[in-house]
């Protein structure tokens, strides 16, 4: 790429390009600015990120390593972050030291520090880590609280006689993923900002450089194919590819733990890219960029030269006798076999694979059942970590904390709720046997790999407003409290289920929560189980961390998993779904003047575990009693590409109005899934009901006219529904037909719910109804309008809408049913934040 005018003039300065040359460079820039490399000359950039001591890939990463530096002798290697922490059990179980050495071994030049560095504390970092290595880690955008920067921002180092300047950044997302009382006191800046800033430094320094690449432990939300540019979602990659600056001539990316090598534009430099690398995750390729220096002073990327190569097809024999291969891998060797005799003793059993999800790049249907793509030859390594889906791991794992707390009798009056993040599931439970115990053994090592971080199992008690907000912040925010694009699944013990839509707005996504089948109750107390650090705010759980009496169990996760484990023989995966996704594209309406007649559509999605081993969900059953089962195929929605079920309730509106429905949910095949929620009669919302509603359902339609009747439930009706409130309670009666205001229905709600009723014909009270022409095109998903609010604990229901003809309850009820003024008072204080 172009050198900026003051690097070209320095380099025509060392090329001995005259004198009058040399004083004019010696005028642009500080004469230790200038290039010590040659036109023609080569560097190849070797990056990796996110090993997480990864040392049972430990000879085949040294291998590629080692290989690829025979064939390019002018190299350097570069971390982008998280070399521990998060790691298999051999580097693990000795704290990470033989990771450490192995990386030593292996040569690495320079790193990026990574979130995962700061797991046991500043201290740890500043004290162990860092003195340990044998290379400089750095970080340009961490400030202690005087303003001051805590780490080196860059370093300079030489790969013959080409050198490398490197600048590190740490992702602003530590903040989320690090127990907040580890990193106490430090601020963690926008990353192309510190970069930038290091760049300015680093020119205004003097100090000699040719080649310059920022290394960035953060990156792009998707993979992409070789060459070409990844999907992604996250702004703070484009940032990183838009806004670094173009005197960077190579970007490496970390933390997502996706996969890409390709060229970008480099920002104001027309017809000019530059490398942007990521490698994935746990030693599993090793990024290659070879950079050229022209004669007109820039570095530019060899054609060909910019390549992911996996370590799974490292030529073990051809490296035999390399010095460096062997002392690195000798590391790992020996790593590995003290870890096996610890890790080797068997702490439970399992009936088949146990994993996260797995997405569909990485996974498909095959015979009826999820299988990987690709099949499986490092099971320590592998992983599915789709970390926006629930997962029959984190079922499991929140299964077992409650249990365990249950079985200490330790849980008090109240209900136990265990609660997993995703991004501590760092290992999959495979059946079959990766050694010599046996297929369906679990070790005391896979149970650590599993869950290897070591937090200390911690409870705390919640009220059902707050527990409702913790499921809330699963829609991750930024650490000012703004939304971000970002989805964490939690899971949730097997005691709790509930029903949400994404496309609400911020803090209004969860629309019924149900404890043992219960409706949640806003005002009691819950007793939360899981993770230290969630406790703290970590993965952004700020309603968490307002959690009161909270405790130590004085456990670690671990080996409540182990004992959970031994208490479980032959463990089954739990395929279930424990949270459901709903919206409604119709509500229904009947008008026989117009000669309407539609009936409510739910669509119903979430209902499959991506997990492996998980069938394949063909149709989903709607169960509402008396008022019928309804059945829809479950595939592909076109407009979204999501699988989901457009149930239609055939004859929903002669059900009595005022009148909610307790159905239940399940999936086919059944893998245990049942949700119960209610959904409201939908009736009349426009003209009045069918005319043959009568007989059938006990029931007569109002008069031609009528306004002042509402048809009382149908005789024996025992589902617990409540009659619409008497004429004297300020009910208005439905609209006359051909009023122009009757595509909306009046609000079945009771009055004691503070809600207040609409007001009369022509008088638009406090929600007005959408017009005609709205209400007959209902919107697609991403434009639901108000469906069920926070009404979660109190009498009426009102569901999500994917359309303008909701009925006014969602719009009168929102979030004022749900908790009262305490919740509500909650709720402001945490958007505050």
């Amino acid at each position: 790429m172009p050198a900026s005018s003051s690097r070209r003039l320095a380099h025509r300065a060392s090329a001995g390009l005259g004198a009058a040359a040399l004083a004019l460079a010696g005028v642009a820039v500080p004469l230790g600015a200038a290039h010590a490399a040659d036109p023609g000359d080569e560097v190849t950039l070797l990056a990796f990120n996110d090993f997480h001591g990864a040392l049972d890939a430990g000879d085949a990463f040294a291998c590629t390593v080692t290989g690829l530096r025979a064939q390019h002798p002018s190299s350097v290697l570069i971390s982008a972050g998280d070399n521990v922490g998060g790691s298999a059990f051999a580097s693990a179980v000795a704290n990470d030291e033989p990771t450490i050495d192995f990386l030593n071994a292996l040569g690495v030049d320079a790193g990026a520090i990574g979130n995962h560095e700061y797991d046991q504390g500043l201290s740890d970092l500043t004290e162990r880590i860092a003195p340990g290595t044998d290379f400089p880690d750095l970080a340009a955008n961490v400030y202690a609280a005087d303003g001051t920067r805590v780490h080196d921002p860059y370093a300079i180092v030489e790969a013959d006689g080409v050198r490398v300047a490197v600048v590190g950044a740490v992702t602003t997302k530590t903040v989320g993923k690090v127990s907040p009382a580890a990193i106490e006191g430090l601020t963690f800046g926008d990353p192309v900002e510190g970069v930038n800033d290091a760049v300015a430094e680093l020119e205004a320094s003097g100090e000699e450089y040719d080649v310059l690449v920022a290394s960035y432990h953060e990156g792009a939300s998707g993979s992409g194919e070789a060459g070409a540019a990844p999907t992604n979602s996250d702004p703070i990659f484009d940032s990183i590819v838009e806004g670094t600056s173009p005197e960077v001539d190579a970007i490496l990316g970390g933390d997502s733990h996706q996969s890409y090598a390709y060229h970008a534009p480099v920002p104001g430099q027309d017809g000019e890219v530059r490398p942007i690398v990521q490698t994935g995750a746990s030693g599993e390729a090793l990024g290659a960029m070879t950079l050229a220096l022209g004669e007109d002073g820039d570095w530019d990327v060899v054609e060909g030269g910019t390549a992911l190569h996996p370590t799974e097809s490292a030529d073990l024999g051809a490296c035999a006798g390399d010095e460096t291969y062997e002392a690195a891998a000798g590391v790992a060797e020996q790593a590995l076999a003290d870890a096996e005799v610890a890790g080797s003793v068997p702490v439970g059993s399992v009936a088949g694979d146990i994993t996260t999800s797995w997405d569909s790049s990485v996974a498909e249907y095959e015979d009826g059942a999820r299988v990987p793509r690709s099949p499986v030859s490092d099971q320590a390594s592998t992983k599915g970590d789709d970390r926006s889906r629930h997962s029959a791991a984190g079922s499991m794992l929140a299964d077992s904390m409650a249990w365990y707390l249950d079985e200490r009798g330790t849980a008090g009056d109240s209900e136990v709720i265990g609660f997993m993040n995703p991004g501590g599931i760092r290992a999959e439970l495979w059946e079959e046997a990766a050694g010599g115990e046996g297929d369906g053994v679990v070790t005391y090592a896979e149970a650590n790999s599993m869950v290897p971080f070591g937090n200390t199992l911690n409870t705390g008690e919640v009220t059902g407003a707050q527990f409702e907000q913790m499921l809330e912040e699963q829609w991750q925010r930024d650490g000012s409290g703004a939304p971000t694009s970002e989805f964490l699944a939690f899971s949730v013990s097997e005691n709790v289920e509930y029903v949400y839509e994404p496309s609400r707005e911020v803090d209004d996504r969860i629309l019924e929560i149900r404890i043992n089948g219960e409706r949640i109750d806003p005002e009691a107390t819950y007793t939360i189980v899981t993770a230290s650090f969630l406790f703290e705010g970590g993965d952004n759980m700020w309603a968490l961390s307002e959690a009161t009496n909270v405790q130590d169990t004085g456990v670690l996760d671990r080996d409540a998993f182990v004992e959970y484990l031994g208490a479980h023989e032959d463990l089954a995966p739990d395929f279930s779904q424990r949270q459901l996704e709903l919206q409604v594209l119709e509500a229904g309406e009947y008008d026989a003047e117009a000669g309407v007649d539609t009936d409510p559509v739910l669509r119903l999605g979430g209902l499959e575990s991506p997990s492996l081993g998980a069938p394949e969900i063909t149709s989903v059953v709607l169960d509402a009693g008396e008022h019928g089962t309804f059945e829809a195929p479950y595939d592909v929605v076109e407009d979204s590409g999501e699988l989901a079920a457009d149930v239609t309730l055939e004859d929903w509106l002669c059900v009595p109005e005022g009148t909610e429905v307790p159905v239940s949910i399940t999936a086919v095949p059944d893998t245990g899934t049942d949700i119960v929620l209610d959904i409201p009669s939908f009736t009349w919302t426009a003209g009045g009901a069918p005319e043959d509603c009568g007989d059938d359902q006990g029931t007569e339609p109002p008069a031609e006219g009528d306004e002042e009747t509402t048809p009382p439930p149908a005789e024996g009706d025992d589902e617990g529904t409540t009659p619409p409130p008497a004429e004297d309670e300020g009910t208005t009666p439905p609209p006359a037909e051909g009023d122009d205001e009757g595509t909306s229905p009046p609000p079945a709600q009771d009055d004691d719910e503070g809600a207040t009723p609409p007001a009369a014909d022509g008088d638009s009270g406090t929600t007005p109804p959408p017009a005609d022409d709205d209400a007959a095109l209902p919107a697609p998903a991403p434009e639901a309008e108000d469906p069920a609010g926070d009404d979660t604990a109190a009498g009426s229901e009102s569901l999500a809408r994917t359309g303008a003809t909701v009925w006014p309850l969602a719009a009168a009820a929102g979030a004022l049913a749900l908790a009262g003024a305490a919740a509500l008072a909650l709720r402001r204080h945490l958007r505050r934040r």
